[in-house]
């Protein structure tokens, strides 16, 4: 069987995604637990700072959680042990949550995949209709945790190899910098280290690109294959040579509406924040704010599962066609 076109691979996706739509709060539960969990040890490391370096607690943690931990971090470098506990705390809460999303998202490609294989052919082809969306649905809580119990290793072992392409990347970005740095104090190309350090970082941003990519894809190969994980690259390596168009083309749209959307809600926080210095009419600031985190949440959780869904249904066409 052909690929899909690109609008229509985007449209079976979107209509999959909405007929198992309890993945999209499931999905955007774990993601904000992770991120609150995470904030209990920065919060902690905070404490500490404000009582052994006399810091306002309130400052480390006014810019959000990233520039907190890293405030936090260059503050206790002058205690190590205090480091050491910050950092070991860290560590545990990260690892252990980023299994537990792991294991969350075995379970829902495996019923992304069941509800595209259940879905007809003519689900993207007409006008809507109850039954066909109904024959879509598969979101049930025994194909869930079947998934994470079948699934569940392999994804945390693929979780790992994705990690550790991070912290290659990482570690050469920072081996980049820094040589770059030494061998510009010693010449006359300081002026150039900027430009090195920009496309270091641009460098960096599109591998961690392609390792988000190859990474989603392999999960796809896993579940739709039942394979282990040392086959999923063989056949991803063969899918990407066959639909590299349609993979590429799927990655755009999603990545533009991406950056489209988090542009707008940057601004829409903008102009939140500048009517909060209103009287009165700012107590009503809260719950709108509470309002769009929710459903800005909600709608970008809605459209990577979309994403999800088109990979899915193009990957089980290469399949059948090359099976």
């Amino acid at each position: 069987m052909s690929a899909l076109r690109l609008r229509v691979a985007l449209r079976r996706g979107a209509l999959i995604t909405a007929a198992n739509w309890p993945l999209v709060a499931l999905e955007f539960t774990a993601d904000t637990f992770y991120k609150a969990a995470l904030g209990v040890p920065i919060v902690g490391g905070a404490l500490m700072v404000a009582v052994l370096m006399g810091d306002d607690l309130s400052s480390l943690l006014s810019q959000g959680l990233r520039t907190g931990a890293g405030m936090v971090l260059a503050s206790l470098l002058v205690s190590p042990m205090a480091l050491v506990t910050f950092v070991v705390a860290l560590t545990v809460v990260a690892a252990g949550g980023a299994i537990v999303l792991f294991l969350v998202k075995a379970g829902t490609l495996s019923v992304l995949v069941r509800g595209e294989r259940q879905a007809s052919d003519e689900l993207h082809a007409g006008s809507l209709r109850f039954d066909l969306m109904r024959r879509a649905d598969a979101c049930q809580l025994d194909v869930l945790l079947g998934g994470v119990r079948h699934f569940g290793r392999r994804f945390v072992i693929l979780g790992g190899w994705m990690l550790a392409g991070y912290a290659l990347a990482g570690g050469a970005y920072m081996a980049t910098a820094v040589g770059a740095y030494r061998l510009a104090t010693r010449t006359e190309w300081i002026s150039a280290f900027p430009l090195v350090l920009l496309v270091a970082t641009s460098a960096l941003v599109v591998l961690i690109t392609v390792v988000n990519l190859l990474y989603l894809l392999l999960q796809i190969i896993v579940v739709s294959e039942d394979c282990r994980v040392t086959v999923a690259w063989s056949r991803l390596r063969a899918f990407l040579l066959h639909d590299s168009r349609q993979v590429a083309g799927i990655f755009g749209v999603i990545l533009t509406i991406t950056v489209v959307g988090t542009a707008a809600s940057l601004l829409l926080t903008a102009g939140l924040g500048l009517i909060a210095w209103v009287p009165l009419v700012g107590l009503a600031v809260v719950p709108i704010q509470a309002a769009a985190w929710l459903v800005r949440g909600l709608i970008f959780e809605f459209i990577d599962l979309t994403a999800l869904s088109a990979y899915v249904a193009q990957y089980r066409r290469f399949g059948e066609q090359d099976a």
